[in-house]
């Protein structure tokens, strides 16, 4: 489906029952063994999405409104490896959704999020601020990345509080800055992903002026 990232894993949950909810939850960070995720659907009518090339994406098939299970209220931590071809700066876009809401971290940096989790609020279906799961939440990216097969990391840690439904969706691409005379590094991420693990790249090759 054009995307560079690996299968989003399930690393973990941490149980938090009452608030305070912080938007850094980097100190619930779970970091068990990688499980496999499902697949979860379209949100069951509630969540918006999923979002092109992408899926809603769980480690409980029944964790979706009107599924079958109810997930405990806590963190529970994601993670998905990339590559690139170059080491240093890339820019692009990054959609996300998150039922309640989610932050998002690059290589260990849990100091400084990509995005920080959204304010619970009446949290009706989720949380009332984004990320959530029914309002895209769209970032514009600049970040260092790593060369290399599957070097780079980011790590979810979704935070749910209704005591039902969790789960996880986003989408996004970066690329390099053109060099002369080579040309630019184009890295597609989302959740919806068939089999493979490793990371590909795409080139956008300039025509040479005549």
């Amino acid at each position: 489906m054009g995307n560079n990232n690996t299968s989003v894993a399930y690393n973990g949950f941490i149980a938090q029952a009452n608030p305070p909810y912080p938007a850094n939850p980097s100190s619930f960070l779970s970091t068990n063994p990688a499980a496999s995720t499902f697949n979860i659907g379209t949100g069951g009518g509630v969540w918006n999405g999923p979002i092109a090339n992408s899926s809603w994406v769980s480690f409980d098939a029944q964790s979706f409104p009107g599924g079958a299970d109810q997930n405990a209220n806590g963190y529970y931590t994601y993670t998905t490896t990339f590559g690139a071809a170059t080491t240093g700066p890339y820019t692009g876009t990054f959609n996300i959704y998150a039922d309640d809401t989610v932050a998002v971290y690059l290589n260990g940096n849990f100091t400084t999020p990509l995005i920080l989790a959204g304010a619970i609020g009446g949290d009706s279906h989720c949380a009332d601020n984004t990320p959530n799961c029914l309002t895209l939440d769209t970032v514009n990216l600049a970040v260092n990345l790593i060369a290399g097969v599957n070097t780079n990391t980011l790590t979810f840690i979704v935070e749910q509080t209704g005591l039902h439904a969790q789960g996880l969706d986003f989408q996004g691409s970066l690329s390099s800055p053109t060099p002369t005379p080579e040309p630019s590094t184009l890295l597609l991420l989302g959740t919806g992903l068939i089999g493979s693990a490793g990371a590909l790249f795409r080139r956008s090759r300039a025509k040479a002026a005549r």
